[in-house]
């Protein structure tokens, strides 16, 4: 499994942790954060994750440390509304959301979480839960905040698509990290070019440009 930090207006990859095939993902977080002292635009990450990480021990364990994060809700989800703190109305075009602002007390956990609903156009709910303060973070920006996860999704799938990552010459694992390394650094030069030189194509076109 491949575990990467993205960065999210020039996306390209920042880091990235591998674990052993039987390994679970959740676990190498905690890597990643340790290379944000390297960085130092990045002193206050903010977690994101989808609903397959959905542990309440761990979102308790971020209030704990101050950390922040946001993640989907499932829809399963038990809590209890303790304050509701604004309700406002979103205009796409012709259609206009709500977008409803509460503090929860999730299950039986004895903490109290942000949770964002979304309506969708369709008529579906999306909750979001966080722990970003409700007076430095609007509603529409923990939303915004959550779907820049889907630029790490884009990394993984064009490492697959077109950098073949999935298949490794090396049998060890000094080797995989090689190729991989190697594989984010072809990335990051296809990422220059396409922002520097604008190009028909997507990615496979760039690709032939760097091999050139």
């Amino acid at each position: 499994h491949l575990a990467a930090r993205v960065d999210g207006e020039q996306k390209h990859p920042l880091g990235a942790t591998v674990t052993e095939g039987e390994t679970h993902e959740s676990p190498q977080f905690e890597h990643l954060q340790g290379d944000v002292e390297v960085f130092r635009d990045i002193d206050s990450p903010i977690w994101v994750w989808d609903r397959g990480y959905t542990l309440y021990e761990r979102f308790c364990e971020f209030i704990d440390t101050d950390d922040e994060f946001v993640t989907l809700l499932e829809s399963d989800a038990r809590y209890e509304i303790c304050e509701e703190i604004q309700t406002v109305e979103v205009s796409t075009g012709e259609e206009t959301r709500q977008i409803r602002d509460a503090q929860i007390e999730l299950a039986d956990t004895g903490y109290q979480f942000r949770r964002v609903l979304l309506e969708t156009p369709d008529g579906e709910e999306l909750e979001y839960l966080t722990t970003l303060a409700s007076s430095e973070y609007d509603p529409i920006d923990v939303i915004s905040i959550y779907t820049l996860r889907t630029v790490i999704e884009i990394l993984f799938r064009e490492l697959k698509q077109y950098l073949n990552v999935e298949n490794f010459h090396s049998q060890s694992l000094n080797g995989v990290l090689f190729e991989l390394f190697c594989a984010l650094i072809g990335l990051v030069l296809i990422q220059w070019l396409r922002q520097r030189h604008p190009m028909r194509g997507g990615v496979p076109k760039a690709i032939q440009e760097v091999r050139k």
